[in-house]
């Protein structure tokens, strides 16, 4: 069993050394870590490699050394786990993240990245984007040092102990007023095939808060209007967000908007999916803007940012998400329940519904009343 041991030198701190035996010989090493933890952690990842039954300390002399920039390529290329639902779409997301690392780690040996280099990217990232999209930088780049530790490209991960942006969720949704008026420039544009298409993308996502891709990926099987049912199988042209299939029930006033859809649509013989399936024969209810790989580009968002702008709506980053939320909060402030809404949305925790529990008028407001005290007379 290895140790953490705290060098020093009369007063001065040295370092964390690590202790261990590697096959039966005793080894010893500076793990040029910051903290206890970092090198007890790198304690380790070492000692897992030795149960595995392959060299602690690899011979750096024959070990690949790969750039950040390289095993990036790499990462992009191999990296893969059961619980990615859609790999491409995933290594999209990936390569859009990391590309903000490059400018900085990019040439920089992996062996040689330590915590601090992290941090310093860290603070380097704040002062032109986003809470959040440094948080997610940081994180990808954590699952890519992991990744490369398991391959032997790498001693540690340097990202394990670098403190994370906080972000705080923010929730917004259209007015009331807000609603008509989107609705009421949609339904100017129903005219054209498109601004039709577009018209009753809309109507669905505020009438059941479904996401963009679930939306862009229902078929016209999902629909029965005898039995008011919606299915929810799949999200662009794989599964839900959940891995989940979820069933619905239509409300009242799409029905006949639905209907009217799917009988405008049958009788059009060019309005065909781009991607149809030749082993099931189905055909996408919304066939415009539907890609496989380019799930965020301008087709794919069905002319909705567009409208917006036209009819003096606010620009928000992600219009679509905000018809879902809009659904949500409205609901909730009806009366509705939270548990329902959770699986009318799909949520795989309550928790990520519970962010619309504000917005409820009795929630907590009785709740303290629950405990009362009476003083005898």
């Amino acid at each position: 069993m290895g140790e953490v041991i705290r060098r020093t030198k009369g007063s001065r701190f040295i370092g964390y050394y690590l202790r261990f035996y590697d096959h039966g010989r005793r080894r010893q090493l500076a793990s040029h870590q910051p903290s206890y933890a970092d090198a007890k952690r790198m304690l380790q990842e070492i000692e897992a490699r030795i149960a595995r039954g392959e060299a602690g300390l690899p011979d750096r002399n024959r070990q690949e050394n790969p750039t950040v920039e390289v095993l990036i390529e790499r990462f992009l290329t191999d990296y893969n786990r059961p619980k990615i639902k859609d790999l491409t779409r995933y290594r999209i997301q990936a390569k859009s993240v990391l590309r903000h690392a490059i400018p900085t780690l990019g040439t920089r040996p992996v062996q040689q990245v330590t915590a601090h280099d992290i941090s310093a990217l860290r603070d380097r990232l704040q002062q032109t984007l986003s809470r959040g999209t440094t948080k997610n930088v940081l994180s990808t780049l954590s699952t890519m040092f992991s990744w490369a530790v398991q391959r032997g490209l790498a001693l540690h991960n340097p990202c394990r102990g670098v403190e994370r942006p906080s972000t705080t969720s923010s929730l917004d949704f259209l007015s009331a007023q807000e609603v008509d008026t989107l609705l009421h420039g949609a339904r100017q544009r129903a005219e054209t095939l498109h601004g039709r298409l577009l018209y009753v993308a809309i109507c669905l996502a505020l009438h059941t808060g479904i996401r963009k891709g679930e939306l862009l990926g229902l078929r016209r099987q999902d629909i029965d209007l005898t039995s008011r049912r919606l299915t929810i199988a799949r999200s662009y042209n794989g599964t839900t967000k959940s891995g989940k299939t979820r069933h619905l029930r239509i409300p009242t006033a799409l029905c006949p908007i639905l209907s009217d859809w799917l009988d405008f649509t049958s009788q059009q013989p060019d309005f065909q999916p781009r991607n149809r399936s030749s082993a099931t024969g189905s055909q996408l209810l919304f066939p415009i803007g539907h890609t496989h790989t380019k799930v965020a580009t301008s087709d794919a968002m069905l002319g909705l940012p567009k409208l917006m702008k036209d009819v003096g709506m606010r620009k928000v980053s992600q219009p679509w998400h905000l018809l879902r939320h809009t659904y949500a909060s409205h609901y909730i402030m009806s009366g509705g329940n939270l548990l329902a809404l959770s699986q009318i949305l799909g949520h795989s925790d309550i928790k990520i519904t519970m962010i619309y529990s504000h917005l409820d008028p009795d929630f907590l407001d009785a709740e303290l009343d629950r405990v009362l005290f009476r003083s005898k007379a």
